[in-house]
């Protein structure tokens, strides 16, 4: 017989009542119990307590199998996973649970696992096992499952122990908290922008950051939207504030140019309100591209969500503004978090933000804040930093280099897994301004749309089974054992006798040691194609 023990006590030190928190609107001790159900190979199910509400929750599952377990206080505190394993197991055996072969114990505390029980249960009883525990990809222990063999019930020693791989995360905080239960969204491999899906897997989302380049003039602005949907971009976004909300009064500009604060230059650029940019939202969507824009303040968010935009960007100078992006993911729309300048810790300040305020909707960009980007700066494998931190999040790049003669770079992102593109756009790179000198005119865009579409074709799905053409040129190309020289029957087949020729239709050269040594039956032609019937 197999059990599946869950270990559910009431309290916890760090975080109060963990076993009843909540991912998806279920406790997470009701997240243990129900993974424990989807396995065929247990017999029945113990929920370990001490707590009269996991109890009674407990027993209103209807999976037969469930058998709830009361434990008092010296089972709880510091009292060891074997200890509270054993109680439950003397409690079983009082209602007459008998043989028991396996316990697998679980703890609330790690729901997710990427491993279903019946396999793990399998692995355990294939290899052998006196203790099968799970780890996290970092190698580190993390109690998904703890499973304990019959050597190891009957003397309670271990003697062989295997560990196997499991993504589940250890939850101790809230931070914790809300990052497993980002992990066990609809929304960890992919968010939907409007009608575009946005994720690994699929095309990578291209975004021309038309900033404020339309210089507040609402024909330019359509009409960058026309060039921008016409040479290969997906989306458009802007940038939305207001110069009295942004920088304070006499703050001098980072840039060169005539203007003597950050507050003059802005505030030419944020006359756009609620009548352009809905007229520019309604344009975009006509010419099948998606607008949005980079909320820099609240009201601003307010305002753009109220016209329906269907994501938005936090940029990079705002990733510690919690309390921007808490407003702004309060919306329920795709948010981008551009992570220039930043840290792990910001990073990960700025997704529990999201994901606590119930938004799972996160993009990272990797971004390097230099306006532009010098060569060499660029730094495009803090892509593959962010994919191997946050496995469950999408992870693009905000370029912020001027464009190249090739526009190579924005392709070898998307060749390391970017699946969103955002580069600076203009009409002309001599307007003036903080931004078009190093964006990108439409024809360089195009260009880049097109480099990334042929990296994508390029890139397959990594499988490394020989597709059909291949198979076909193979045999083609391929060598044969064939005989250098006619050989007679009853002769020894030496090495200096056989040669590699094409076709590869024959045996492959790593079988010619099978020949060696053995005598011909037949006589072998010359550049005949051997086969060991030929050979005794």
């Amino acid at each position: 017989m197999i059990i599946a023990v869950v270990l559910a006590k009431g309290e916890s030190r760090r975080l109060a009542q963990k076993n009843l928190q909540e991912i998806n609107g279920t406790p997470l001790f009701v997240h243990a119990v129900r993974y424990a159900a989807q396995a065929k190979l247990v017999d029945r199910i113990i929920v370990s307590t001490d707590s009269d509400e996991i109890a009674s929750l407990a027993r209103n599952e209807t999976d037969p199998r469930i058998l709830v377990v009361m434990r008092g206080p010296e089972l709880c505190g510091d009292a060891s996973n074997e200890a509270v394993m054993y109680h439950a197991m003397e409690a079983a055996q009082a209602v007459g649970v008998q043989n028991v072969r396996h316990i697998a114990c679980l703890q609330p505390d790690c729901p997710g696992s990427d491993v279903p029980l019946d396999d793990a249960l399998r692995y355990a009883m294939e290899k052998d096992t006196d203790l099968l525990l799970s780890v996290h990809p970092d190698g580190l222990l993390n109690g998904s499952f703890r499973i304990y063999g019959p050597r190891y019930l009957r003397d309670g020693r271990t003697t062989v122990a295997h560990t196997l791989q499991d993504g589940a995360l250890n939850i101790h905080t809230r931070e914790d908290l809300a990052f497993a239960a980002h992990r066990m969204s609809p929304f960890r491999e992919e968010v939907r922008a409007g009608w575009r899906a946005i994720g690994h897997g699929h095309p990578a989302f291209l975004v021309a950051e038309a900033a404020c380049n339309h210089e507040c003039d609402l024909e330019r602005a359509k009409y960058m939207i026309l060039m921008a949907a016409s040479y290969g971009a997906d989306a458009v976004k802007f940038q939305t504030y207001k110069a009295d909300r942004l920088v304070t009064r006499d703050v001098t500009p980072y840039w060169a140019g005539p203007w003597r604060t950050q507050r003059d230059y802005y505030r030419n650029l944020d006359r756009f309100g609620e009548e352009e940019y809905g007229i520019l939202f309604d344009y975009a969507r006509a010419r099948g591209v998606i607008a949005f824009s980079t909320a820099f303040d609240t009201g601003s968010a307010d305002m753009l969500n109220g016209l329906g935009a269907p994501l938005f960007k936090i940029a990079s100078c705002d990733l510690p503004d919690t309390r921007l992006i808490r407003h702004v993911a309060a919306f329920g729309k795709p948010v981008i978090l551009s992570t220039g300048g930043a840290s792990f810790e910001e990073i990960d300040r700025a997704l529990f933000t999201c994901f606590d305020a119930g938004n799972h909707q996160a993009i990272l960009l990797a971004c390097t804040l230099e306006y532009p980007a010098v060569s060499g700066h660029e730094n495009i494998r803090r892509i593959r930093t962010l994919l191997e931190r946050y496995h469950h999040v999408p992870v693009g790049l905000s370029d912020h280099a001027p464009p190249d003669k090739h526009m190579v770079l924005p392709a070898a992102a998307v060749a390391m897994g970017a699946c969103v593109i955002e580069k600076h756009f203009t009409l002309s790179r001599s307007g003036t301004g903080s931004t078009h000198g190093f964006a990108c005119e439409p024809p360089e865009f195009l260009l880049m749309a097109n480099n990334i579409r042929r990296t994508e074709l390029a890139m397959g799905d990594g499988s490394m089974a020989p597709t059909e053409d291949e198979a076909a040129t193979r045999d083609k190309i391929r060598r044969s054992i064939v005989a250098g020289r006619a050989i007679r029957a009853g002769e020894t087949i030496e090495s200096g006798m056989l040669e590699m020729k094409r076709p590869g239709s024959g045996l492959p050269g790593w079988r010619m040691g099978e020949l060696i040594g053995k005598k011909a039956v037949r006589d072998i032609a010359d550049e005949e194609a051997l086969a060991m019937e030929m050979v005794s």
